[in-house]
């Protein structure tokens, strides 16, 4: 979908902000196509003929999936599969070393915030897609809670809040992180899941080869891979 030239960069943007207003894969190949012979008509650059890529994909009206419908898809699988990852790597220190998996408040709440940085995602995406400081203050920010979390993690069941048997969470949350795998690889392979973006004047405008289909299964298991490269650590290091 990228012209050549010094409007590559312009044609990276249209795309971006298309996407970002859930614009379909078809209508973005076709306003893209639309552009693009304008300007072999015309000789003029896409900065000259239409102005910033985000003001010129504003101003247009094109079909649009249902207002946050990647929430219910996307986003709720995966801050579901994140909160039984992080419980699944806390319940496995506690089983690898044969002690109750203790809980207390305060870690609680420190696990819980890379969830809610996740839940609250919808605020913040163009924000993130627009700017690499904001996606590497939200890794800090879930890298700090899971330390400070294994910080505040009680030491004897006395100091704990609960003190549990962490082979039942340690199974329940493989279960959910494996079944939730399973659903989003099975919805990923419907026709016309991924939305891709098809230029109408015939060029290819994605790569749906075997690599493109094989980085989706890898997103689609990312955290049961983590989980298990998780549990060796642990293993290893106990």
């Amino acid at each position: 979908m990228i012209s050549t030239g010094t409007d590559k960069k312009w044609f990276d943007e249209f795309v971006l902000e298309l996407r970002l207003q859930q614009v379909y894969g078809s209508a973005i190949g076709d306003a893209v196509a639309s552009a693009r012979e304008l300007l072999a008509d015309t000789g003029q650059s896409a900065q000259e003929a239409f102005g910033s890529a985000r003001d010129y994909a504003a101003s247009l009206d094109l079909p649009r999936a249902p207002r946050f419908e990647w929430v219910r898809q996307a986003l709720w699988p995966t801050m579901v599969s994140l909160l039984a990852l992080l419980l699944f790597t806390q319940a496995a220190a506690a089983w690898t070393q044969s002690e109750p998996f203790l809980v207390s408040p305060a870690q609680l709440i420190l696990l819980a915030a890379p969830v809610f940085i996740v839940a609250a995602l919808p605020l913040y995406l163009a924000a993130l897609v627009r700017h690499v400081w904001v996606v590497v203050v939200l890794v800090v920010a879930c890298g700090l809670s899971g330390l400070l979390s294994s910080i505040v993690a009680p030491t004897t069941a006395a100091d704990a809040w609960l003190a549990l048997d962490p082979l039942p969470w340690l199974i329940g949350c493989s279960v959910v992180m494996v079944a939730l795998a399973i659903v989003q690889t099975v919805r990923s392979r419907r026709p016309g899941s991924n939305d891709e973006i098809i230029n109408p004047l015939g060029d290819p405008t994605v790569d749906s080869g075997r690599g493109a289909r094989l980085a989706l299964v890898l997103t689609n298991w990312i955290f049961p891979v983590l989980a298990l490269v998780m549990l060796g650590f642990v293993s290893l290091f106990r």
